[in-house]
């Protein structure tokens, strides 16, 4: 396999945990706002807001890398 392969396939890689990460935003997201519509401000609802937050962080950092990673591939 050649460099340029298997950069690639990192990228590939890359790509599906960002779309991991952004299911796991979308499902926190929505059940956090259901537990603010229920009134429900407990643990969960706060747990689920640093979730959000640190998901989003994760996602930033993991999209700067992949990009970084696709600028690389024009020196390969």
């Amino acid at each position: 396999m050649s460099k340029l392969d298997k950069a690639k396939e990192y990228i590939n890689m890359l790509k599906v945990y960002m779309g991991i990460l952004i299911a796991l935003l979308i499902s926190d997201i929505s059940g956090t706002v259901k537990l603010f519509q229920n009134d429900d401000t407990g643990t969960a609802f706060w747990f689920g807001v640093v979730s959000i937050i640190l998901l989003s962080l994760a996602f930033v950092k993991l999209a700067k890398y992949a990009h970084k990673k696709i600028d690389e591939l024009e020196e390969l």
